[in-house]
């Protein structure tokens, strides 16, 4: 296959490298990127091309979940499927060697380490590496120890979502931030540490009834032995709780419930219900304390991904303020948004989470977000503009190539 230059003759017209770090507003712009384009592309290759853009970080996925990719510019592959739940580094026997879960490695590692080999090649060119982390959306470790994940009302498991509130499951995210910490990247960026809620689009959701707010999040609620025994601490009697929940579903289920009305006007409608909320904050903040700190051990730090405009998140049982306590950045995914939004989104996270800790907002250079090149100079400087420390673009396989040049401008802006 005939391979395409990138950023030559007038491409490469615009302010020196000199220039654009004399004027740079943003300290963090990163990059998201997936192990296998990087490799399909050549790591020394990748690295030359991000560095053409002014982007200081690379954000290389460090573990992922399933999916299937289309990957317009690949110089090997146009569809990937990804392999379900893998971690792309290999295990160290010092973090997992005692754990109840084991993960699952790629086939990109056999024989190699490839995630080394990436970040390596970047820091060659003078570019930093963050390690992006999908946390507890993995069908693989939930097919292979259900009873880890999330359970419901009714008891059944939810395979896509490992519960966080669970010491097995916190023991093993532990391990895995203290072995990619381990490497030579500056933070552990993590995806989905959150109780992963009933709608998740893991799989082709079927459903013959309206799905509501309030119906949602108690579809979404686990009571496993870990989310009870985290409610029996703060004197919640997480059973009492489970039997309402169902009793409410039931009526659901046999009455219908059109009410999409947000959550928090129906809280009341559950007996105990907002106590153990407030245990599910509690627990998932305890949780993220406890893997930043295994992060920090290695003198790194540790970012913390959201989205959507709902603070606090009751169906993801995420109170933003509990948990920036514990995080060194706030990255939010600012998509499908005019940059006229971005003041408010900032208004909004900064309410939420506070006034200190630094906001990463995440961009998408191209379809459906961004039409052109100016169109992604106006949100990264609306980003810049509403007071965000950092700016990251997703994602290197998903654009087309030419929108590398549309970073380089975006990333000069600000």
């Amino acid at each position: 296959m005939q391979r395409r230059t990138f950023l030559t003759g007038a491409a490469l017209a615009g302010p020196s490298r000199a220039a654009l770090a004399a004027g740079s507003k943003i300290g963090y712009q990163s990059l998201f990127c997936y192990p296998w384009d990087v490799l399909d592309e050549g790591p020394a290759a990748f690295a030359r091309l991000v560095k053409e853009t002014g982007v200081t970080h690379i954000a290389l996925a460090s573990t992922y979940h399933e999916g299937k990719v289309l990957a317009p510019h690949n110089p090997r592959r146009r569809v990937y499927f990804i392999e379900e739940g893998a971690i792309y580094l290999p295990p160290n026997p010092r973090y997992f060697g005692n754990t109840k879960m084991k993960p699952r490695v790629s086939r990109w590692t056999s024989g190699r380490d490839a995630w080394k080999e990436i970040t390596e090649a970047c820091a060659a060119q003078g570019v930093r590496s963050t390690a992006w982390t999908v946390s507890l959306h993995n069908s693989y470790l939930g097919w292979t120890y259900p009873q880890y994940t999330t359970m419901n009302a009714f008891g059944d498991r939810y395979v896509h979502a490992l519960c966080p509130a669970h010491p097995a499951v916190v023991e093993y995210l532990r391990a895995l931030a203290g072995n990619i910490a381990s490497y030579s990247t500056e933070a552990v960026d993590f995806e989905s540490f959150e109780f992963v809620g009933y709608k998740h689009y893991a799989f082709l959701e079927k459903e013959g009834i309206e799905i509501t707010p309030l119906g949602n999040l108690l579809l979404s609620l686990c009571f496993c032995e870990g989310c009870l025994a985290a409610a029996k601490r703060l004197r919640v009697d997480g059973a009492k709780v489970r039997e309402a929940v169902k009793r409410r579903l039931e009526i659901y289920f046999e009455q219908g419930d059109h009410d999409r009305s947000p959550v928090e006007t129906r809280l009341s409608s559950v007996p105990g219900l907002s106590d153990y909320l407030q245990a599910r904050f509690r627990s998932l903040e305890d949780s993220f304390r406890q893997v930043a700190e295994a992060v920090r051990a290695h003198k790194k730090k540790a970012i913390f991904m959201v989205m959507g405009d709902s603070f606090p998140n009751y169906t993801a049982g995420i109170d933003l303020g509990r948990i920036a306590r514990h995080a060194d950045a706030i990255e939010f995914l600012f998509y499908a948004r005019p940059p006229e939004q971005a003041p408010a989104v900032m208004r909004n996270l900064r309410k939420a989470a506070g006034p200190a800790v630094r906001i990463y907002f995440v961009l998408r250079p191209g379809y459906p977000d961004a039409k052109d090149a100016a169109g992604l100079v106006k949100l990264a400087q609306a980003s810049a503009q509403a007071g965000a420390s950092g700016v990251s673009y997703y994602n290197f396989g998903l654009f087309e190539r030419s929108h590398m040049d549309w970073i380089r401008q975006a990333a000069a802006s600000i």
